[in-house]
């Protein structure tokens, strides 16, 4: 299996950004995952302040493995539109500052309809993400969440512009009653980023997200499709909830090396 290349989340540390590096480093991970919208904003570090900051990634063997831009918002909403365009394009240059090559976000729903006009709007906006995104020199990744594969699948293969890809996430497959291998397999193709969570399913409810290797994923079964995938992108771990995040972080890293070990 080749080489693992890991990182975490800083954002769910909820710690100021330098004390976050640190916590990040003494995980084990290679690099790190920068919240462009809550954690570190692109108005809040000058050029001089991100040449230091890579500085201090570098002294500490870390690198921006990518930036992500949460929406508070389904992204094809009329209201505040332009603005909320204007954010993710200047996200994207701001990981490509960081050198980062990926920025995520997450979608909501996707209209059942692929010819309404919710649909239709939605997927010009990608275009012309995905258009600023390659002018850039970044890759836009979708979060996989719970968005059934075939249309998540066609919302990418309609864009011709310029990179648009899946941030999977196995732990919305658990969560949303599927099998994360099936789901991994039928958007293999697409997959940009791997966000490595996990979760256990709920009799009353939709799911809760786990410490990794405590829920339904099996790493195994994750790792050896990786591998086939011939995937060479990061793996990032984000442990959203939970009282010890950093904590379960840095088990995490550790555990994914000891599954790849064998």
């Amino acid at each position: 299996m080749q080489t693992l290349k890991i990182a975490v989340a800083t954002a769910p540390f909820q710690q100021p950004i330098r004390q976050a590096v640190q916590t990040a480093a003494a995980t084990g991970a290679s690099g790190l995952q920068i919240d462009a919208r809550n954690e570190l904003k692109p108005s809040e570090l000058s050029e001089t302040g991100r040449r230091q900051f890579l500085h201090m990634l570098s002294e500490m063997q870390l690198s921006v493995a990518s930036v992500t831009f949460p929406l508070r918002r389904p992204l094809q909403e009329r209201e505040a539109l332009d603005a909320r365009i204007a954010a993710l394009k200047q996200a994207m240059e701001f990981a490509f500052q960081l050198k980062a090559r990926v920025l995520t976000t997450r979608l909501s729903d996707l209209p059942d309809d692929p010819d309404s006009r919710d649909a239709v709007t939605l997927q010009e906006i990608l275009e012309d993400l995905s258009r600023h995104a390659n002018h850039v020199g970044v890759k836009l990744a979708i979060a996989s969440g719970s968005h059934d594969t075939q249309a998540l699948s066609g919302l990418i293969e309609r864009s011709s512009q310029g990179p648009l890809g899946i941030d999977f996430d196995p732990a919305s497959a658990v969560m949303g009653r599927r099998d994360p291998a099936q789901v991994l397999r039928d958007l293999h193709r697409h997959v940009m980023h791997f966000q490595i969570r996990d979760a256990l399913r709920q009799v009353d409810g939709p799911g809760k997200e786990v410490a990794v290797g405590r829920g339904e994923v099996s790493w195994e079964e994750m790792l050896a499709m990786i591998d086939d995938m011939n995937y060479t992108g990061w793996l990032t771990v984000r442990r959203s909830e939970g009282d010890e995040r950093a904590g379960d972080s840095a088990r995490a890293v550790t555990y994914l090396k000891n599954v790849a070990l064998g």
